[in-house]
């Protein structure tokens, strides 16, 4: 029974991923370049100059630079390393869940499969099937007392997702608690892992902290939102009650649901997250399910089935809902996002943009983030993700030839070809309305991306070139 809930719940996955194949998140193209550029000899950077702080989990390149040499495409290595760390991870968690008694391992298994974000997110691209497989092997290593392997995944996870540090603290007093001289192997990796994540960004940045804990600095009001909802579509809510009821009947799962709530507070103060289907928690829905496995097997079956349908009703729908968006974004991405990447490789030398992933991956041209998640000095700027304040004279300076802006609304341009109206980021908002920028760039480009999305190209006009 341990076997084939482990194995269904990995097809599962995989199954999901498959369909999910052709998603990935912007941000995991802004990886993948600087993935390439190091296979390439170009240093860790993402436009030519001195390194740039533009990837929150080091570790998570590792992929797309070995896909990058072996067969030239820095993004399948993501995608496909991704994938096979979940169906790891959730084969794992299944196994492990029937260990005591065998009707857990199904009820683990089928909890996984009824909760489709994790195969979505498993092939986004980005590093969070690696953080997931990292996750549980910190669950696993809490629960069954083994330093070694709580080590290494607290290790993993400092070189992976810096959110995750409260949770990996807390589990590491956990487990110092409960073992005493047995946890020093833990103690050592995760410590070592620690100082030699900060170590590297002293010497190569300058900076303990990522880039992205000033460009993206924190909003309370968005975490706190950003955490109920998490609750509400990964877990149906409902979900809860099997995780209170697991931290009330056993030790080791109420060491386990300390170290998820620990990670949904610091989710909470770090403001969440901007990109849809909640992936600062995915990967620790394998957890999740370890956890809940218990209280369901072992309640009488009217309430182990209003438990289960409590837990899976809205995430098998939010999530297959998400599923086909995921999709919808992939073909957009292959049909409009790649027409507007062909019309900038023949016309632009310098893009000012906000959305620097797949665009800046597939354009010949340099770049001006926008953003600043890859620029230092617009990064450190006042403002938030996409609301930087950026001086004129500054890009100005830069001196772009050409400026993307994106529009929730369809873009109106007036007989001269200034752009009148807009919905785009406050930050797209403040440069379009530049005095230098209106008066010397014209709309040359329109490209409808996606049912409610549009795409502006401003384009210094003939005469100011």
């Amino acid at each position: 029974m341990r076997a084939g809930a482990a194995c269904a719940a990995a097809l599962g996955v995989a199954g999901v991923g498959a369909a999910a194949w052709s998603y990935a998140v912007d941000d995991a193209y802004v990886l993948a370049r600087y993935a390439r550029r190091l296979a390439t000899g170009a240093g860790y950077t993402f436009v030519p100059g001195p390194p740039t702080d533009g990837v929150t989990g080091p570790l998570g390149l590792l992929p797309g630079i070995s896909s990058q040499l072996l067969v030239g495409d820095a993004v399948i290595g993501a995608k496909l390393t991704g994938l096979l760390c979940a169906c790891l991870s959730v084969g794992w968690v299944a196994w492990r869940a029937g260990r005591e008694r065998p009707p857990r391992a199904v009820v683990a298994a089928f909890l996984l499969l009824l909760w489709p974000l994790l195969g979505v997110w498993a092939v986004a691209g980005l590093e969070t099937g690696l953080t997931t497989l990292a996750c549980t092997a910190v669950a696993i290593g809490l629960v069954d007392r083994r330093p070694w392997l709580l080590g290494v995944g607290i290790g993993a996870l400092a070189w992976l997702r810096p959110e995750a540090a409260p949770a990996c603290a807390l589990a590491l007093a956990l487990h110092a608690h409960a073992e005493r001289r047995r946890a020093l192997p833990a103690l050592a990796l995760a410590g070592v892992a620690a100082l030699a994540v900060v170590g590297f960004r002293l010497w190569l940045f300058g900076s303990p902290l990522p880039l992205s804990a000033a460009a993206k600095p924190p909003d309370l009001g968005n975490g706190i939102s950003y955490v109920g909802r998490a609750l509400l579509i990964l877990v149906g809510g409902a979900g809860i009650v099997p995780l209170a009821w697991a931290a009330r009947d056993r030790a080791p799962e109420r060491s386990l649901v300390a170290v998820l709530s620990a990670h949904a507070v610091a989710v909470m103060l770090a403001g969440g997250d901007w990109m849809p289907g909640f992936r600062l928690f995915v990967p620790w829905l394998p957890t999740a399910a370890l956890v809940m496995s218990g209280p369901i097997a072992g309640a009488h079956r009217p309430a182990a089935i209003a438990l289960f349908l409590g837990a899976t009703l809205i995430p098998v729908g939010a999530g297959s809902l998400a599923l086909e968006q995921a999709r919808a974004a992939g073909r957009a991405r292959e049909t409009s996002g790649r027409a507007l990447a062909t019309w900038l490789n023949e016309h632009a030398r310098r893009v000012a943009l906000v959305d620097v992933g797949f665009l800046a991956y597939e354009g010949d041209f340099e770049v001006v983030d926008l953003g600043g998640i890859t620029d230092p000095e617009i990064g450190r700027l006042p403002g938030g993700h996409a609301a930087k304040r950026i001086d004129p004279g500054l890009l100005r300076a830069r001196d772009p030839d050409t400026i993307v802006l994106h529009s929730t609304s369809p873009p109106r341009v007036d007989e001269s070809g200034r752009l009148v109206r807009f919905a785009g980021h406050p930050v797209e908002l403040e440069v379009a309305a530049m005095g230098w920028v209106r008066a010397e760039m014209r709309v040359a480009h329109i490209q409808s991306y996606a049912p409610g999305v549009w795409y502006v190209v401003l384009h210094r006009a003939p005469d100011e070139r």
